[in-house]
């Protein structure tokens, strides 16, 4: 066999596409003719038209995924990378990625399960946004929840995690809803709703596996301590804290906590209304309410110190205007709590 000719058939072919463009109209003009010359132009253009060349760039999963032997979803998985997973993206080819991890092995990851530049800056500032800040409850999904990097419903799904998965509360975000926006999937809840509908409710969380980011309150469920779960009837628990622990002789340690509440079905314009000091009664065996406050409160509720007693610190709604919160500290001993600084600082949401 002559295998220059076998060389040769590329570019024969193309002169011969070639020639059926340059000529075809000449023969015939018709409406025909225009259509089939648009599809041999279509189909020489994806055949002959030079591909830009794929730039090596870094990468990260988005989820719990496969990394296969080959760019097929039925090769062989040669191993599975749980999210986050840093990964150098190699090249491409249709809807995978060739990756390398950072111990050197290769393989291919769907294109859907990769985030690149954007993504790492996200997770990494969500990350650095709850550093030192302790979690203000704790939940469970109670339905499938999809799982952002941002609060909002028009922001991408990262993942749908099932119900029963656990995770920590750090905050509560309120987002406007986009105009004749309505989700079948993240409806306006019952129990954390507005009076003019308009607004979205979210808690960013931090997952059991370290990952930070937004899900919708409606599919969340809180899991107090089962001591406070009940403590205050028709209002909403949004967060706890323990402020310190006591030892009971006959039952051991006890803890003291903070609770926020928020009135149910009705859009209180902040994140809780009304603060209640649980504490721990060794007298009488059982947790009592040992001081209350009302205020227009915005998560979240972090520690506080004070000549060494302990106690905690909390923001609030200016009672002038949205434009600015009250920063208020309190330590609590000897079963009271003392109100030890307050100070007025800018408020960062305009939404609550």
């Amino acid at each position: 066999m002559d295998h220059r000719h076998n060389r040769m058939v590329p570019t024969t072919c193309r002169l011969a596409v070639l020639t059926m463009v340059l000529c075809f109209p000449l023969i015939n003009g018709c409406q025909e003719a225009n259509t089939v010359l648009r599809e041999l132009r279509l189909k020489f253009d994806k055949v002959y038209k030079t591909k830009t060349p794929f730039e090596q760039k870094d990468g990260l999963t988005l989820r719990p995924c496969a990394m296969y032997m080959t760019a097929n979803l039925n090769s062989e998985v040669i191993r599975r990378l749980p999210p986050e997973t840093p990964v150098r993206l190699i090249s491409k080819i249709g809807d995978f990625y060739r990756a390398r991890t950072r111990d050197g092995r290769e393989g291919y990851l769907e294109e859907k399960m990769v985030g690149g530049e954007e993504i790492i800056a996200k997770t990494q500032q969500l990350r650095k946004s709850i550093e030192g800040l302790t979690a203000q409850a704790e939940g469970i999904t109670k339905s499938k929840a999809n799982f952002r990097l941002e609060p909002g419903i028009e922001h991408k799904v990262i993942e749908q995690l099932p119900p029963g998965k656990k995770f920590e509360i750090f905050e509560r975000n309120v987002t406007l809803r986009p105009v004749s926006s309505q989700s079948a999937q993240e409806p306006t809840p019952a129990d954390d709703t507005t009076d003019d509908a308009k607004k979205d409710v979210w808690y960013k969380v931090k997952m059991e596996d370290g990952r930070v980011g937004f899900i919708y309150t409606h599919n969340i469920k809180l899991v107090p301590p089962s001591d406070i779960a009940r403590a205050v009837p028709f209002m909403r628990m949004v967060a706890w804290r323990t402020v310190n622990v006591i030892d009971d002789q006959d039952l051991g340690a006890k803890n003291n906590y903070i609770v926020a509440y928020a009135p149910i079905g009705k859009d209180a314009g902040c994140d809780y209304t009304k603060l209640y000091l649980m504490a721990w009664s060794s007298r009488l065996k059982r947790r009592i309410i040992s001081w209350q406050f009302g205020l227009r409160g915005v998560l979240p509720i972090t520690g506080y110190q004070f000549e060494g007693k302990p106690g905690f610190s909390i923001r609030y709604l200016h009672p002038s205007g949205d434009n600015k919160l009250v920063q208020a500290s309190f330590v609590f001993g000897q079963g009271k709590v003392k109100k030890v600084s307050e100070e007025e600082i800018l408020n960062p949401s305009k939404v609550h």
